[in-house]
């Protein structure tokens, strides 16, 4: 298998995607099905907006703005 194409099909560009362990998965798994709104106990990590628990666990700390301008610019 070509090595520079390993792994290419699973994603299309401007994926965001993130690994975490078992531990890190019991930890998050309350928040994967909660909406943008529940929780905002927590601060955006670029721009200090108030964000949920599920875009601290699952947005990489950051709101829907600053998310989508980090990993899904259009180019």
């Amino acid at each position: 298998m070509d090595e520079e194409k390993d792994g290419e099909e699973f994603w299309t560009e401007g994926s965001f995607v993130q690994s975490m362990s078992s531990k890190d998965w019991e930890k998050k798994k309350r928040t994967f099905h909660m909406k943008h709104d529940e929780e905002m106990n927590y601060n955006c990590k670029k721009c200090n907006k108030k964000i949920s628990a599920h875009n601290k666990d699952w947005h990489d700390g950051m709101c829907d703005d600053c998310f989508n301008e980090t990993y899904f610019r259009e180019e």
